[in-house]
């Protein structure tokens, strides 16, 4: 079990406008909360970051569906609106990671593919592992 962690870059705004989004999916209520991060030396990203709890192995393709459907609704809306592009990185609870682009055009299925992917990574034994 893990957590998958989405990070917004540099815009509060929207990390506030994706974390009301997010808590909102009825697939994801009351999983998802906002957790404080250190900022990176140098880097302007974001002082905290949204967490997606408790994903086990058997939920991936669930969470990986519906995350996925919710953030290129949301990307596509603000692209829609107008608004400064954005960057969303999810990492998954084993650190594999993709960072997508709010886009007009931003298409649900590919989001839904490479958020799943990354998903599906974390099945993957790490490959340090002893085989004794």
């Amino acid at each position: 079990m893990g957590d998958i962690r989405i990070e917004v870059e540099g815009d509060v705004a929207a990390e506030t406008s994706l974390w009301d989004w997010l808590r909102r999916e009825p697939g994801l209520r009351g999983r998802v909360r906002q957790r404080p991060v250190s900022a990176h030396p140098g880097s302007m990203g974001s002082l905290s970051e949204l967490v997606v709890e408790g994903v086990v192995t058997g939920t991936i393709g669930t969470v990986a569906g519906l995350l996925g459907q919710a953030l290129s609704t949301w990307m596509g809306q603000r692209a829609a609106r107008r608004d400064a592009p954005t960057t969303i990185t999810v990492t998954a609870p084993n650190g594999h990671s993709v960072a997508l682009v709010s886009s007009p055009t931003a298409d649900a299925a590919q989001v839904t593919e490479l958020v799943r992917g990354v998903l599906e990574a974390t099945r993957e034994p790490a490959s340090n592992s002893d085989p004794r």
